[in-house]
């Protein structure tokens, strides 16, 4: 489900801010992702997808209490937050997903 989540969210990012998608994305391939320049572009696509983007918010909004227990077990665990932090992510994919209508696999 992650990779249909993915795309979903990418799709919606892409429609509502197609300037600061693309700016990010040619920055990005074209020179330091840790560039000025590709940060400032970096910021501005976030700044977009925060305030415009219908799944993003619908997430965020339904979302919260399961993302702030993903963000909290991170910073628990940094050193293997990949390993010890697996049931929250899942929980959060799913909770993404129905939020976007996303079938699971």
């Amino acid at each position: 489900m992650s990779r249909v989540l993915d795309q979903i969210i990418l799709e919606d990012v892409a429609k509502t801010c197609p300037e600061p998608f693309l700016n990010y994305n040619k920055c990005i391939q074209s020179k330091n992702p840790n560039s000025e320049e590709c940060i400032k572009h970096q910021f501005e696509l976030q700044k977009c997808v925060k305030t415009q983007v219908p799944s993003f918010q619908k997430i965020q909004n339904e979302c919260s209490n399961i993302i702030k227990n993903y963000e909290s077990c991170l910073m628990k665990n940094q050193e293997n937050s990949s390993s010890k932090c697996i049931d929250e992510l899942t929980k959060l994919r799913d909770c993404a997903g129905k939020q976007v209508g996303a079938k699971t696999e």
